[in-house]
């Protein structure tokens, strides 16, 4: 314990009362001899009585030892030392909940779990303030008016609706208020829910709610780290690059995805092989490409039961992450076979261990052996807190996950035609796109329902079933929404129409032009996206669906 936590102030009360109780006794028992009948029981009743100036023997004055007077002083001081601590902190506590009804700026998060403490931890890693409260009931208290977003991580294992329900009560809340959190966030335990849940919130044009589950985007987070790593090796990325992931709970089946999905935005020309290793791993791996059309298309994945029996290369990197942190921990150590690569080739998540990390240490710190550096720990609240962000969130939400998918669309098919980088300020990777363009992709995701809605479809979480293909008409109509779309975008954000592009003064020829009038390769360009949009929408799980089987002519009828 350090000098400036020692309850220095404490002890020193303590020694105050001690000396007055002491002082006052031995000088009761001096003063007091010639009064008769007097008992022990009398002496320390008015020792006592100094502490509230009522002692009978030191009131009148007089002719007292030191020690009596030392006391009668020293003990009302102490007193009153007491009461101005108890005062100081029960108002100092009123005052800490007044400023927090009122404060401003802040992020709020409800529950009492480890997600919870999760998210305030990569939150407060990048130097946000976070107001927390046990539930819903407590948000006022929190001041929810004055929040810039909202994270509900409570206890949804008994009820899968728990963090939705208080969402709801927050959004409500809000509505009410007229102010409050721009963004609420609820943490879904189960995977395949948190997926339907996004599609229905998707469906419904409203941004600014959103749900995650925390095992997902911490995976994401490692795969995006992963990756780069990967390709900014020193010498270059190898043609062939081979990985291996032990386990197949929610973590190992989403590190996959998120492998697969960097790969794609990421990597061109290269491959990537992944072997998924667990009992079920036939089960997983073929789960895992009927649902998501980047593992089908973009990577190689292997299903190997039998640690080790997938290849005999040593692999590049190897993640353990079992469901339970035990089981992990004894196959990073006890699977010899798994040492043989370079540093860092031995990826250990450790969440309910996270402790542990630190025991892995290196120089004199060392509690435990992190085999000459080629054993790395993580855990999810580094993973999140890896992430910098300006605005007070622990993850990017949904609308900009797909936003960035549909501007790695754009930027693939600008290349398939020719246009080089940099040569239009669109045509650069999305961590360097303008605010304005960032904002325009954004805009995409939140007019899809309107745009699905002309053709009665929604959003629904994928399941393997033929996907909707959009042709004649039916993909002019769309595509003639995405026109307009990207139209009111662009004069929200200020530009008009001009004879010649100029970005710098927002000027744009196809600005107030009918769809019907634009040149054939811009018409072509909003007819990709379109026929793209399957495709966006299956690397997050989700896909079109139609209300009803019926014609495409029937349907633009509506």
């Amino acid at each position: 314990m350090n000098r400036a936590s020692f309850p220095w102030s404490r002890i020193g009360f303590v020694a105050l009362v001690v000396v007055s109780l002491g002082l006052g006794c031995w000088g009761l028992i001096l003063d007091t001899t010639h009064v008769p009948g007097r008992t022990w029981y009398d002496v320390v009743y008015h020792d006592l009585q100094l502490f509230v100036m009522g002692a009978d023997p030191a009131s009148d004055g007089g002719p007292l030892s030191w020690q009596l007077q030392v006391a009668r002083f020293l003990a009302p001081g102490t007193a009153v030392y007491a009461l101005f601590e108890a005062a100081r902190a029960l108002f100092t506590g009123e005052i800490r909940r007044f400023r927090e009804r009122r404060a401003r700026g802040h992020a709020i998060v409800v529950g009492q779990t480890d997600a919870a403490d999760t998210v305030t931890a990569a939150l407060e890693s990048a130097g946000h303030r976070v107001l927390r409260t046990p539930d819903a009931a407590g948000l006022p208290a929190v001041g929810l008016t004055g929040a810039t977003v909202l994270y509900a991580c409570g206890d949804d294992t008994t009820d899968a609706t728990a963090n939705v329900l208080t969402v709801a009560e927050a959004e409500a809340a809000v509505r009410q208020a007229g102010s409050g959190p721009e963004r609420l966030y609820a943490h879904v335990s189960d995977p395949d829910l948190g997926v339907a849940l996004q599609a229905r919130h998707l469906s419904c044009a409203e941004p600014g709610v959103d749900f995650f589950t925390l095992d997902v985007i911490a995976a994401q987070a490692l795969a995006v780290r992963e990756v780069r790593r990967l390709l900014d090796a020193p010498g270059g990325p190898v043609p062939v690059t081979h990985l291996v992931v032990v386990g197949s709970g929610e973590f190992a089946k989403a590190l996959v995805v998120g492998l697969a999905r960097e790969w794609e935005l990421a990597a061109d020309g290269l491959r990537l092989v992944v072997d998924l290793t667990a009992d079920d791993a036939d089960h997983v791996a073929g789960e895992l490409r009927a649902r998501w059309s980047p593992v089908a298309q973009r990577i190689e994945l292997r299903a190997v039961p039998v640690l080790g029996a997938g290849s005999a290369s040593v692999p590049d990197t190897v993640y353990v992450c079992h469901a339970s942190d035990g089981a992990s921990l004894r196959v990073a150590l006890t699977a010899t076979k798994l040492w043989h690569g370079g540093p860092g080739s031995l990826v250990l998540l450790l969440d309910g261990l996270a402790g542990l990390t630190g025991a892995f240490g290196t120089d004199a710190s060392r509690v435990l052996d992190n085999l000459d550096g080629r054993l790395r720990t993580v855990t999810t609240r580094d993973l999140l807190a890896d992430v910098e962000r300006v605005e007070a969130r622990a993850h990017a939400d949904m609308y900009e996950r797909i936003a960035r998918s549909v501007h790695h669309v754009y930027l693939r098919n600008q290349l398939e035609r020719g246009v080089g980088w940099g040569e239009v300020p669109a045509m650069v990777r999305w961590e360097d796109l303008p605010d304005d363009l960032r904002a325009s992709n954004r805009g995409w995701v939140v007019g899809l329902p309107a745009r699905l809605s002309r053709m009665g479809a929604t959003i629904a979480p994928r399941d393997g079933a033929a996907e909707v293909v959009f042709e004649g008409a039916e993909l002019d109509r769309l595509a003639e929404a995405e026109h307009e779309l990207w139209e009111s975008v662009r004069v929200a954000q200020g530009w008009r129409t001009g004879q010649v592009r100029d970005d710098a003064a927002r000027v744009h020829p196809m600005i107030g032009m009918p769809w019907s009038e634009l040149p054939e390769a811009n018409r072509e360009k909003d007819r990709d996206v379109v026929r793209l949009l399957p495709e966006i929408l299956a690397e997050f799980g989700l896909e079109v669906v139609r209300y009803e089987t019926r014609t495409p002519e029937l349907a633009l009828e509506v």
